[in-house]
């Protein structure tokens, strides 16, 4: 034991770079818990066909905290990093997946001409009377997606009118012919903002959220929702994302008017909107992938109906254990 203890020792002390931080150190048995997270990090993002820029890792962190140029230097100076992840034109992406990064650019320019093609119907849904918070989620949040992407929203309404709103999209988006481009799947009041799920994908989707209308209301989301940043430290002090919105339009103004003459019965227009949805939902029970995925709740209507919640994260759990365990990597104890 005294012999295996000194040959350890000696291992470690060889792998000592003067002046780098712990983290640093490579050690033959297991990857330190930072560079885990970094491999993490761009192993989450490869799960949806997507290469990231520096800040975006960075941002993106899982429970570490680290500045810019440490996570630049940590990727062009440890072996066991270079061994997993390429740097090509600026983006990060696990080795052997170079391919991702012209995918990226063009779902960007597909995500861009979407945005500007819907403009209008982002204009009517964010003029829908008591909706305090439209955020664009899912791959267009990311200018991921593909040519026939859906418009996924996320909205917090003002006071329990989820089913108002639920039921007046779905009228809207028939009038508009959009029925199968409009996905607004998770509706909450803003007096019930605190989230149940507190894992790693409610997280991303959380953080990567890009508000339409609401910017006030997607601030006291995130302060409800604390275990945001403890998933994603890094990000609380990051710098706001440029996203290629329309400029709001004229239509918008209406939400105050019609608001006003909705007030008195609003209460009576919920209770019905309710019986009706609910009803209508019910019926469609046996078509759900995710049942433990809905909710239909009095301030909470949540339709995640086909949820890939399980899948990505049994996947990222599998190409991490790959990544860190690959042929080059040392065994892990």
């Amino acid at each position: 034991m005294a012999v295996l203890r000194r040959q350890r020792e000696a291992e470690w002390r060889s792998a000592y770079v003067p002046r780098k931080p712990v983290s640093a150190r490579v050690s033959p048995f297991r990857p330190a818990a930072e560079d885990e997270a970094i491999v993490k990090g761009v192993a989450y993002a490869s799960i949806f066909d997507y290469p990231l820029t520096l800040e975006e890792l960075w941002r993106s962190l899982p429970q570490h905290t680290v500045s810019l140029e440490g996570l630049r230097r940590a990727v062009a100076e440890r072996p066991f990093l270079r061994d997993r992840i390429e740097v090509i034109g600026g983006y990060y992406v696990l080795t052997g997946r170079g391919d991702l990064i012209e995918r990226r650019r063009q779902r960007e320019l597909s995500s861009r001409a979407f945005l500007t093609k819907h403009r209008r119907t982002l204009d009517m849904i964010c003029a829908l009377p008591f909706t305090r918070l439209v955020a664009i989620s899912g791959s267009l949040a990311h200018l991921n997606a593909d040519e026939d992407a859906d418009l996924d929203l996320f909205i917090v309404t003002r006071g329990p009118r989820v089913w108002t709103v639920a039921l007046a999209l779905v009228v809207l988006s028939r009038l508009m012919r959009r029925r199968k481009v409009i996905c607004a799947n998770f509706l909450l009041a803003d007096s019930a903002l605190s989230l149940d799920q507190r894992d790693l994908y409610t997280a991303s989707q959380v953080l990567h959220l890009r508000p339409v209308t609401g910017a006030r209301t997607l601030d006291r989301f995130m302060a409800a929702n604390p275990f945001v940043h403890d998933w994603f430290p890094n990000a609380r002090t990051a710098p706001p994302i440029d996203f290629p919105l329309p400029s709001a339009g004229r239509i918008r103004r209406l939400k105050g008017i019609l608001e006003s003459l909705l007030w008195i019965p609003s209460g009576l227009i919920e209770a019905v909107c309710r019986c009706i949805y609910r009803w209508h939902l019910r019926r469609r029970v046996s078509r759900w992938r995710s049942p433990e995925q809905v909710r239909l709740e009095r301030d909470c209507l949540k339709l995640h109906t086909h949820s890939h919640r399980a899948a990505v994260l049994q996947q990222l759990d599998r190409l991490t254990k790959d990544s860190l365990g690959g042929p080059s990597s040392p065994k892990l104890l």
